[in-house]
């Protein structure tokens, strides 16, 4: 079995939901508008009859998120005690606190949106982030379970228990699994991290000892990078000597 430093730097590095600004692959920040069509699409309920106001307050939070924190936060809290029950307001404060290392907090606002939408895929798959920020493995895999659970053809569940799984030696071919429906699944409505995906699956072929397959879904995670402006990220999650051993230019 090969040493497993560079898959530790993939999972590190690419999957999803992350944390900062200048990371390539963000989990979304949707502003609010009253009809929430845009909304909606992001798996949210239709809260046709969300208070105004709170929407404004949101809006202005979500302006600001990455430049100024502390004041987002402000106006989030402020969103939430104008209607109580404004789920994206709840997620997005989760996230700010996510951004901040402020654990505890993420998990009590990612906790409170699932109390009031037990279906939410966001909140659950955030939460799976956050824990596995922790460490805490088997509560990031129950979160992404809930995914699968309730959106079965959103790769991010499976993608997700795979990058855990692939620490595991033991774990690899179930993690091969995983990450192979995860990118099954991206293949239909392709976002622009499906390189991440290809690249997923080639780098537990490679540890399994498989060069072919993992060649494959190297070059075609590669493929992928390019074709979404990312050749860079790909530079910088497969070093040299494992592209030469796999004879990927």
């Amino acid at each position: 079995m090969k040493t497993k430093y560079l898959l530790i730097l993939l999972f590190c590095n690419v999957y999803s939901f992350s944390q900062t600004e200048g990371d390539y692959k963000q989990d979304d920040i949707v502003h609010i508008n009253v009809s929430q069509k845009q909304d909606l699409v992001h798996g949210y309920p239709d809260y046709s009859d969300i208070n105004e106001r709170a929407i404004e307050c949101y809006n202005k939070a979500t302006n600001i998120l990455y430049t100024d924190t502390n004041l987002a936060i402000k106006y989030y809290l402020e969103a939430i005690k104008i209607d109580p029950k404004f789920i994206q307001a709840y997620d997005n404060i989760a996230k700010t606190y996510r951004m901040l290392e402020e654990y505890d907090l993420s998990i009590k606002y990612y906790k409170k949106s699932i109390d009031i939408f037990p279906n939410g895929d966001v909140a659950h798959g955030n939460l799976a982030l956050v824990y596995k920020l922790q460490n805490k493995f088997e509560d990031a895999i129950n979160e992404y379970k809930k995914v699968i659970e309730i959106q079965p053809n959103n790769p991010e569940g499976y993608y997700g228990i795979a990058g855990i799984l692939a620490f595991k030696v033991d774990e690899l071919e179930l993690a091969l699994i995983n990450a192979k429906k995860a990118l099954y699944l991206y293949k239909f409505n392709p976002p622009n991290y499906i390189g991440d995906s290809y690249a997923q699956v080639g780098l537990i072929y490679y540890y399994l000892g498989d060069n072919a397959r993992a060649g494959f879904n190297i070059r075609m995670a590669k493929e992928k990078y390019i074709e979404n402006n990312l050749e860079q990220v790909f530079k910088e999650t497969f070093p040299s000597s494992m592209l030469i051993e796999l004879s990927i230019e």
